[in-house]
């Protein structure tokens, strides 16, 4: 290493002996079986990272390249999708790729199409397909589930079993040499070809490999048991029959008993219509735009049905009539899947609100009577453990990576919609609406502005109910009143009143406001957004009306 070459110039003889003493001191130390303290908490436990969930396997550059290069390239890749996805689902999107290829060979034979109707769809395909790549490629998914990442001891004769083998890899990019340099880049031609000579060293190799792992395996599940916050219970009253009963219940236990509430609830389905209405929009535009520009409403009256449908198709022609069947087909696929995957993404950031919401009633008897879940009291220092243990559970329940991937592809999507409008509008905002283009950009920008304030809402008030530390307050509040009823017990219930005051100033230190793409919602940014998006729309609102108006001094 040139760096350490260079640095042992600057280095004293006292330096030189402190290496050589961290370097070997550890191994001299005598060294005795430990345990870890599982009545302690870390600091892991409030911030939630504790429940640990799938991270991805590669940083979101190469899985992009990967996304693009599968879908691009997608019969080559044919038998991955369907490890990803299915057969019948791949097989779609296998015919949508070829009718894709086909509306592009057609786009230069049909005189009135416009791009967007050929290059949208193609555009949709790809994005959606990174998508899924990015959120198919976790670390986790490289190990069979039922496996594990089945027994806690593992044995060395488990070894083999335990390798993941062709079949439990969910998916093998392809065999062919070429496939795998585009995916991996320009480095893979000379592993590849290391791997071709040495394939008896990489079999020894993999085989101490899967020993490291199991023994890691086995360490972090004995850490797991121990530090574990299941294994604590808490005296809970629950209402069965409306009679108030007690019983020991662990966090395991008090969360699946809200998990069933939360299944419970009905889902509402405005927002799956709202997909399905903008997928028809945004499918039958292009006809409307052409019926709009060559219809003449004085003679409206007059006309056949097959004279509109021509004016809305063209005239009759094979070529033309094939092109608009099969964009229409693919647009009504791509958009409606893209829309399904967004209200997806809206479901689960509700459901995320119902957790939230059935956690601050768990201090509260009467809420949690009315909603049918365990009610404790943050009385003594373990129910305060206990409280903070269910808190950091319940965030992490659930789709978290996946479905924040579908939301940063929103905001992206949106922010780069918006770019392009708003540069059209500066560059010829008299011809703004005579192209079908525009229109179609505007369509789709308000259709995901409305998505992302739904997202934003919900996420927003999610995490107001989590980090509102009113329940901490009133806890104390009854303290005192058990501490002037009970005054034996002041000491103790000073104690606990004392940890209160410290877990909601750590809750107030770790907790961070809603975040969108990482970028924070607090007042602060919402205050500059507003005023900046405001002030834009009051421009163009003013160049195009005449007259001047300040939208961002409207009070919210």
């Amino acid at each position: 290493d040139v760096r350490k070459y260079i640095g042992a110039y600057d280095q004293q003889v006292w330096e030189k002996s402190l290496e050589q003493a961290d370097l070997n001191g550890l191994d001299s130390k005598p060294k005795k079986t430990g345990h870890i303290k599982s009545d302690l908490i870390d600091v892991d436990l409030v911030r939630g990272s504790t429940f640990s969930k799938a991270k991805p396997e590669s940083p979101w550059t190469a899985l992009t390249r990967k996304g693009l290069v599968r879908v691009l390239l997608f019969p080559f890749f044919f038998h991955w999708w369907i490890q990803v996805t299915s057969r019948s689902i791949s097989s779609c999107i296998l015919v949508l790729y070829f009718l894709q290829v086909a509306a592009v060979a057609l786009y230069l034979e049909v005189p009135g199409a416009c791009a967007s109707e050929v290059f949208g769809p193609m555009c949709l395909l790809l994005l959606l397909g990174t998508v899924h790549c990015q959120i198919v490629s976790t670390e986790s998914s490289r190990w069979p589930s039922g496996r594990v990442g089945a027994s806690i001891k593992v044995k060395p004769r488990e070894v083999e079993r335990l390798r993941p083998n062709v079949g439990s890899r969910p998916a093998s990019d392809t065999d062919d040499t070429m496939w795998e340099e585009l995916l991996q880049g320009p480095d893979s031609a000379s592993t590849a070809s290391s791997d071709s000579e040495g394939n008896g060293r990489y079999n020894a190799g993999m085989v101490k490999l899967d020993v490291i792992y199991c023994v890691s395996f086995q360490n972090q599940l004995s850490w797991l048991q121990a530090c574990h916050p299941s294994k604590d219970r808490v005296s809970a009253i629950i209402w069965e029959q409306g009679e108030c009963k007690k019983a020991d219940m662990s966090v395991l236990e008090i969360s699946g008993i809200i998990l069933t509430r939360v299944k419970l609830v009905e889902q509402g389905m405005g927002y799956l219509m709202l997909g399905g209405l903008m997928t028809a929009t945004l499918a039958l535009l292009p006809f409307v735009f052409r019926l709009a520009q060559r219809l003449d409403m004085s003679s409206l009256c007059s006309l056949s049905l097959a004279e509109v449908v021509e004016m809305a198709v063209g005239p009759p022609d094979v070529q033309a009539y094939a092109f608009f069947f099969i964009t229409t087909v693919q647009r009504v696929c791509l958009i409606g899947l893209f829309f399904f995957m967004m209200c997806v993404a809206e479901r689960t950031y509700k459901q995320r609100l119902l957790f939230a919401k059935y956690f601050s009633h768990l201090t509260s008897a009467r809420k949690a009577k009315k909603s049918e879940i365990p009610h404790f009291r943050l009385k003594k220092v373990q129910n305060i453990k206990m409280w903070l243990s269910l808190r950091s559970f319940l965030r992490r329940r659930g789709p978290q990576r996946s479905v924040d991937v579908i939301v940063s592809t929103i905001f992206l999507l949106a922010l780069s919609i918006s770019f392009i409008i708003c540069a059209q509008l500066l560059h010829s905002h008299e011809t703004f609406l005579e192209s079908m283009t525009n229109w179609e950009l505007l369509v789709w920008a308000s259709s995901l502005i409305l998505f992302l304030l739904r997202l934003a809402t919900l996420g927003s008030e999610t995490n107001c109910k989590y980090s509102n530390s009113s329940v901490l307050l009133t806890e104390q509040i009854n303290l005192y009143l058990k501490m002037e009823k009970k005054p034996n017990k002041k000491e103790e219930l000073n104690i606990v009143n004392n940890v209160l005051k410290l877990a909601t100033k750590l809750m107030k230190e770790l907790d961070t406001p809603f975040r969108l793409l990482g970028l924070t919602v607090n007042p602060l940014i919402y205050n500059i957004t507003r005023v900046v998006i405001l002030s834009a729309v009051s421009a163009v609102v003013s160049d195009l009306f005449g007259f001047n108006i300040r939208l961002w001094k409207i009070k919210s």
